[in-house]
This record gives C-alpha cells, structure tokens and sequence, in this order.
C-alpha cells in the first residue's frame, strides 16, 4: 500500500537526528582546532553516513543530516522571524521604575521590617 509508514526508518532517522550532538560534540572536544563548527561536521558525516551506509546507517545519516542542518539554518531564521512581536527600542530600553510607595530605604526598611516580622 502506498500509504503505508516504515516506522523503522523512522526509527533510524530520529536515532540519527538524536545522536547529531554527540558527534558534535565529539568533533569540538577532540579536533577543536580543525577549524569547522561542530554542526557543520556533523553535517558532514551525517552526509558520509548517508551516502555509504546501507539501509539502517543511511537513514541514520539522513538524520544526522537533517539536524545539522536543521541547527545551521536556526540561528538565521530567528533573526529575521525573531524581530516580530518586539517592543520598538525606545520601549526596550526605558528601565523599569518601582511605584513610589514601594521604595523604602535606611531607617524605614528597619522599622518595616521589625514591624511585619518582628526583626
């Protein structure tokens, strides 16, 4: 049947997807000096895998694959999607002001405070 789901090559890809961390985290703890971003080896042995690895460890690596590429793209995204939704910067950046009869200082702060809790 055509509308029929290989759920282990689903299984493959999440696992390849899932493991995509680890080989980036292996690339940037034992090779930090070759000079690539650990996402941008990943993708690369996900694409590695992909190519070479047969039925399971090619869906693995299109996993692998997907995700890399998934956390490459991210980072631009959300700075073009992020800026939705945000306040101007004048609104940003004007601080925060308590209301005034919630500032109590020095003397009064001891008085309140051995009033309410008795210290």
């Amino acid at each position: 049947m055509a509308g029929n789901v290989d759920l282990n090559r689903l299984m493959w890809l999440g696992a390849g997807a899932g493991s995509k961390g680890i080989a980036a985290g292996m690339v940037s703890g034992l090779a930090p000096q070759a000079g690539i971003t650990p996402d941008i080896a990943a993708a690369v042995i996900g694409f590695l895998l992909a190519g070479q690895g047969g039925e399971k460890m090619g869906s693995f690596g299109e996993g692998m694959l997907i995700a890399a590429i998934g956390q490459i793209v991210r980072q631009p995204i959300e700075g073009i999607f992020g800026k939705f939704g945000k306040a101007p910067a004048a609104l940003a950046a004007a601080p925060n002001k308590p209301a005034p009869n919630t500032q109590i200082m020095g003397d009064e702060l001891d008085l309140y405070l051995l009033r309410r809790y008795g210290l």
